[in-house]
């Protein structure tokens, strides 16, 4: 299972928005290509929004850590912010602390242009 890290809390609403839509649109491309894979906007993203939680990584991040335990593998989307990502960063530190092989990709290999 790939878990599918990309900046968040960083952006504005608006980039939010645009964000969760790369991640539903890539998570749809791996899925078609029967690859498992986890995509933390596209699963708290709608409730967060619709129900008034934070957008923080320390809200998210037992929560967070717990599905990335059980991944495979960590791919980081080298979008825009990813670098100063706080959320980020901390999956990285999870990933390594855990074994788990992180890899880094341009989304452009997605067809996603940022």
């Amino acid at each position: 299972m790939i878990y599918l890290a990309m900046p968040y809390t960083c952006l504005t609403p608006e980039q939010r928005e645009y964000y969760f839509a790369i991640g539903c649109k890539i998570a749809a491309i791996l899925f078609n290509e029967c690859k498992h894979v986890f995509v933390p906007i596209c699963f708290a993203h709608p409730i967060a929004t619709r129900h008034s939680l934070p957008a923080n990584w320390h809200f998210w991040a037992e929560f967070n850590e717990k599905m990335l335990s059980v991944c495979d593998e960590l791919w980081v989307l080298t979008l825009p912010g990813w670098k100063n990502s706080y959320g980020i960063n901390e999956e990285i530190k999870i990933a390594n602390r855990l074994g788990i092989n992180i890899k880094y990709v341009d989304p452009v290999n997605f067809g996603i242009v940022p």
